[in-house]
């Protein structure tokens, strides 16, 4: 995590990571067997460090679910740099080479405050897509907040023109703070949706 949080997930590799702890790179690649197996895995501890906060969090199943979401953003807006390790991630469970228990965790704690709601089958299957869909995304986009992504988001509003609210987007913090309300406005939309779906089944 060092590593990738100081210089990039590009720079961590079997042979920088047997540096670090002193091993052999031969040795880390034994242990993990491919780099994407080490960059999933890394992925799936951040994801790990979102559940350590929230896995006990009480309440109705929409606040257990926004507190699920709210850990899963503030533990990759802490180390933003693992956000762009979800590919690797896909990779690493695609090939079956190590699983990411982590990731299924927190997949089922969501999956079963929706089913909680009142949803099963199909409607249940679509909720926790548009969940995750949004909120990886988001959140892969959103993480840049602490690095390069809201330099790029100002200076696509700038290029835009668009004379409506450039005045009042002028710096990086309140991009960031933008991006930060957009999220939880349309999250807490989604929420209603698969709230109105529940009611109606």
């Amino acid at each position: 995590m060092a590593i990738a949080d100081e210089f990039g997930p590009d720079a961590l590799t079997t042979r920088t990571l047997g540096n670090a702890v002193g091993l052999d790179a031969t040795t880390v690649y034994r242990y993990f067997g491919s780099k994407d197996v080490l960059l999933g895995r890394l992925y799936d501890y951040v994801i790990g460090k979102a559940i350590a906060t929230c896995e006990k969090v009480q309440g109705a199943p929409r606040d257990r679910i926004r507190a699920y979401v709210a850990a899963y953003r503030s533990a990759f807006s802490a180390h933003p740099n693992t956000s762009r390790l979800n590919s690797h991630f896909g990779d690493m469970l695609i090939s079956g080479q190590s699983e990411a228990p982590n990731s299924a965790h927190i997949s089922r704690l969501v999956v079963d405050a929706i089913r909680e709601m009142g949803l099963t089958g199909r409607p249940l299957a679509l909720a926790y897509q548009m969940i995750e869909t949004f909120v990886a995304g988001a959140s892969l986009l959103d993480s840049g907040a602490r690095s390069r992504g809201m330099t790029v988001r100002l200076a696509r509003i700038k290029a835009m023109d668009p004379g409506g609210f450039d005045s009042a987007v002028t710096d990086q913090t309140i991009v960031a703070e933008l991006s930060e309300e957009a999220f939880w406005l349309t999250f807490d939309q989604i929420l209603a949706t698969i709230e109105d779906w529940a009611r109606s089944t």
